[in-house]
C-alpha cells in the first residue's frame, strides 16, 4: 500500500504543503518550521508527525539524508539528553534509528533540546 493510501485527503493536503515548504527551504531553523505550522493552523507536535510520516516514507539506510548530526555519533551527545530525546521522538515514530537520528539533529542545534522541550510543556500544563 502506498504512502497516500493510509491519509485522508485533507491530511493528504497538509502533507503536499509541508514537501513544498521544505522544497523551498531545504533547511529550514525549528522556529522556521514552528512558525510554519502556526501559520497552516497545526499544533507543532502534530506539524513533526507529518514531517516523520513524510521522512519515514522516503528514509533507507540514514534515516534523514541531510540532517544536521549526519557527520557526528551518539558518543558524541550528552547520553542523558540523547536518551531523552530517542524517547520523546518515539511518539512520532515505530523506528528507533530514525527517532535517535532526529533526536541528533535536535541537540546538534540545541544540544539541552529535549530539557528545554519538557520544560516548556510542564510550564504550558500549568496554563
Amino acid at each position: 500500500m502506498k504512502f497516500k493510501e493510509y491519509l485522508k485527503e485533507s491530511e493528504q493536503e497538509v502533507i503536499s504543503k509541508i514537501k513544498e515548504f521544505f522544497k523551498k527551504n531545504p533547511k529550514p531553523s525549528d522556529d522556521e518550521v514552528h512558525d510554519f505550522a502556526e501559520e497552516m493552523g497545526i499544533d507543532t507536535h502534530k506539524f513533526e508527525e507529518y514531517i516523520y510520516m513524510i521522512m519515514g516514507s522516503m528514509v533507507k539506510e540514514d534515516k534523514v539524508k541531510g540532517g544536521k548530526a549526519d557527520k557526528k555519533k551518539p558518543e558524541d551527545f550528552n547520553q542523558k539528553e540523547l536518551k531523552m530525546g530517542i524517547e520523546i521522538e518515539m511518539e512520532h515514530t515505530d523506528d528507533p534509528e530514525l527517532a535517535k537520528e532526529i533526536a541528533m539533529d535536535h541537540l546538534t542545534e540545541i544540544p539541552d533540546y529535549y530539557t528545554r522541550l519538557v520544560k516548556m510543556e510542564k510550564e504550558a500544563e500549568k496554563e
